[in-house]
Order: C-alpha cells, then sequence, then structure tokens
C-alpha cells in the first residue's frame, strides 16, 4: 500500500514543488525576442515548449506573484508566423526548431485553454481580448493544415508529446502514404547534434496515414475553448457560433469513425476507418472536450477502473497494462504516469461529472508523488504504475509540469472545500482543510 501524505506532508510537498520550481525559472538566455523571466519546463531542458508551458500555466496560477506566468505564454504569440503557425518547440533565441511543413512541428493546441484558466481566476484583466486574434489564427493554421477529409485530424510522434508510444498497427509504422521527415524540417543547429537519427525513423512518418483520437478531440476542445473566449470578449455571435459548429462537427467525426462499440473505447483509425486497437491514455482528450455522449460513458470509463488496462497501483498508466509494449519503469510514452495526462483525465472527469472517480485517481497520484519524494527528495518527470522505484528514463527536479500533483491535483481535487466542491479559491499560500490521513491501497 502506497501510504498518502498528512495534512503538514502535504503542505511539505506543496512548498518542494514550489522551490524546485523556483529554481527552473529561465531568467538569463541570448538577446531575442523571448522574454524573460519565464516559466522552466523541469528538467535540464532550455527550449520554449507549447506542450509544457500550457500545463505549467495551471499550477503557476495559483502564485502569479512569484512566476512569469504572462511573459510564458506571450513567447509564443510574440513568435508566432503570420499565417497563425505556432511551433510547438523554440530554441532559447525564439526560433523554431521544426518546419511547419511537418506535423513535427505540431502542439497540441492547448494556450486558449490556459487563458480561460487565468480569467477564472481572476488574472491579468484584458489578456482574452487582446491575444484572442493570434489564439483564432492558430486554430485556424492547424485546422488548414493537420484536418484529414473526414473531419479527424493527425499528428506526429513528437508532435503528441507521447514521443515513443507505439500508436501504429502491430507490424510497425508504415512510412507509406506519409508525410516524410526530411532534413529541411529540422533546424540545421540540431540537425548538426542528433537530428539526423531522427531522418531514419520510420516514427516519424506516421502522421497522415490515421485518424489520431487526441489530436482531434484537442482541436474540437480548442474550438470550444475559442467559442468561450469569444462570447466573453463581446465578439459577434456569428463567430462564437462558428466555433461551436466546428466544435459539433469533430464531435460527430470522432463519434462516427473512432468509436469502437465491441471494445468500448475511442481508438486512432487508419484511412480506411479499421480501428488501431491500442488502449491508451490519451484517449481520454475526448472527455474534456466534451464530445462522448452519455450512453457511453460509463462503458468507456470501465477501462480506467480495470486493473488490467489502467487502474493501477498509480493511475493512469499512459499504454494500458496489458499491451505488449507496456514497460511502466523504462517506457517512457509506454506505461509510466504523467501527472499532466492524469490532470488532464481529471478535468475531463470533472467535466462529466464523475468526482468520486477523479477523487480516487487524484488521490492515488498525489500519494504516489510524495512517496517518491519522502524517499528521494525530489519530484519526478514521470512515475511507474506499479511504483517499486522510480522510471529509469524520467528525470529528477522536474517542476515543470510534474507540480501539477502536489499543487493543482491537490488543491482542485482533493483539498477543495468551496460550494462547487472543485477547488480552493486563487489564494497563495492557503490551504484549505483535507482529511489528516487517507489511505490508497
Amino acid at each position: 500500500m502506497i501510504q498518502s501524505p498528512s495534512a503538514s506532508e502535504a503542505k511539505l510537498l506543496y512548498d518542494a514543488a514550489l522551490r524546485i520550481a523556483d529554481g527552473k525559472l529561465d531568467r538569463e538566455g541570448p538577446a531575442g525576442p523571448v522574454l524573460r523571466p519565464r516559466l522552466g519546463t523541469g528538467g535540464n531542458y532550455s527550449d520554449l515548449f507549447l506542450w509544457d508551458t500550457a500545463f505549467c500555466v495551471f499550477w503557476a496560477k495559483y502564485h502569479p506573484e512569484r512566476y512569469a506566468v504572462e511573459h510564458s505564454l506571450d513567447n509564443f504569440y510574440r513568435l508566432a508566423d503570420s499565417d497563425g503557425f505556432i511551433s510547438r518547440q523554440y530554441l532559447p533565441n525564439g526560433e523554431s526548431k521544426w518546419s511547419k511543413e511537418h506535423p513535427i512541428s505540431f502542439a497540441p493546441p492547448l494556450l486558449a485553454w490556459a487563458e480561460l484558466e487565468l480569467h477564472r481566476a481572476g488574472l491579468f484583466p484584458g489578456r482574452l481580448a487582446r491575444n484572442y486574434p493570434v489564439l483564432k489564427r492558430h486554430h485556424e493554421f492547424c485546422a488548414a493544415r493537420w484536418r484529414q477529409p473526414n473531419g479527424m485530424f493527425f499528428s506526429d510522434p513528437y508532435g503528441c508529446g507521447l514521443d515513443n508510444l507505439p500508436r501504429w498497427p502491430s507490424d510497425g509504422p508504415d512510412p507509406a502514404g506519409g508525410i516524410r521527415l526530411e532534413a529541411r524540417h529540422i533546424h540545421p543547429a540540431f540537425r548538426k547534434s542528433t537530428g539526423d537519427v531522427l531522418l531514419g525513423d520510420p516514427r516519424f512518418s506516421w502522421n497522415r496515414q490515421a485518424n489520431w483520437i487526441d489530436a482531434t478531440a484537442q482541436m474540437a476542445f480548442n474550438a470550444a475553448n475559442l467559442a468561450e473566449i469569444a462570447e466573453i470578449i463581446g465578439r459577434p455571435r456569428a463567430e462564437c457560433d462558428a466555433f461551436l459548429r466546428q466544435h459539433a462537427e469533430i464531435a460527430d467525426a470522432v463519434n462516427r469513425i473512432a468509436w469502437d462499440p465491441e471494445a468500448g473505447f475511442y481508438f486512432d483509425t487508419l484511412a480506411d476507418g479499421t480501428p488501431i486497437r491500442r488502449f491508451f491514455a490519451a484517449s481520454y482528450w475526448t472527455l474534456i472536450a466534451g464530445i462522448v455522449p452519455p450512453e457511453r460513458l460509463d462503458r468507456y470509463l470501465e477501462h480506467l477502473a480495470d486493473p488490467a488496462k489502467f487502474a493501477r497501483p498509480v493511475p493512469v498508466p499512459t499504454l494500458a497494462a496489458d499491451d505488449p509494449d507496456y514497460d511502466p519503469e523504462n517506457g517512457y510514452s509506454c506505461g509510466p504516469v504523467w501527472a499532466f495526462m492524469d490532470y488532464m483525465i481529471l478535468c475531463g472527469l470533472r467535466r462529466c461529472g464523475r468526482m468520486e472517480t477523479a477523487r480516487l485517481i487524484a488521490a492515488r497520484l498525489h500519494a504516489a508523488v510524495w512517496d517518491r519524494y519522502r524517499k528521494t527528495g525530489t519530484i519526478w518527470e514521470n512515475y511507474s504504475p506499479e511504483q517499486p522505484d522510480r522510471p529509469t528514463r524520467g528525470q529528477p527536479d522536474f517542476c515543470g509540469w510534474s507540480a501539477l500533483a502536489p499543487i493543482t491535483v491537490y488543491r482542485e481535487f482533493l483539498a477543495g472545500t468551496e460550494e462547487n466542491g472543485l477547488y480552493s479559491p486563487h489564494r497563495d499560500g492557503i490551504f484549505l482543510r483535507v482529511p489528516e490521513h487517507y489511505s490508497v491501497r
């Protein structure tokens, strides 16, 4: 049994996350358009990652006087191309590491979600109106560039943020029909070091051969977020409705193409509609996107409660435990638990009104992070779903998005006593009442 922390121990873990995050702030760098200080992404990375930064905002929003939340988001708007392209990764000097011509440059469009969270917290008035035009252009770029004829979307192993997740048929990624990664798609400085290794990897030619469930759900979610922003800032009703129609169209495509009634799960599919039956946690982006019909929800969520798949001692593994490629310690995206993935699932469960399930997952994650902190003195990039030891491919001091577990997951799913029962108010350093001891088996 993984022992859960007491309230005082939870406070200790929370403070440790802030202390580690303080050391990850990027305060200095080459001259150029990048604003500093900015949130670090954990580990030893110096590049600007859209995916990481957006998830960091979800814990940094509770301490806006301590962390450069505005700078961190504004960098992506400053670096955006006029056609709406925003790279998933920029070098410290502000140059994109990847060409917009290849989906390896795609980043899940999470910036509108991050901006809405700041707005809901009552922070930085005026940001939604100021940044809506670039958010809208970015969405339109992604919709034009990465959409399939059937209304689904595609991405790339790096572009989806799950570098080595096996999401192709069992015989491997067939590069035929895909957009091949070429030398011209990689920044020369990176290509001179390790970039050439990627050119011979068939993973990076696996993209438009499939309909990607997570990328598609993320685009539906972004359309809904942009509709909400447009309404808040008083854009014409027709503009809001256009985003809502797009959300409905994408949801219809997902439910027609990606749902497997036999398995009760949303899968990636091949171009001809054949499901690629790999159970992975990224499928649950459909929850927060609001595209799962109520009559399918119970069946879909059964897999989260199934020990053979996702209900491991520490939930939720990136890849189901009964998959032949499941590797809970060394697998990186083939098993280990990531705080950002769990947080996304928790938010989706909250949206669906499944708070009991959300709190159970939150408690087990929080307990696991505490357990490893107690034994190692740090917060890790990812965690073993079996929790015997740290995953060997996980980096220490990863705050970074792993601060989500001690801060945001704790505040929003374990310690909240607001009327809505969902999360604590925006207050720095204040811990609301939490049971002194809760055990997680």
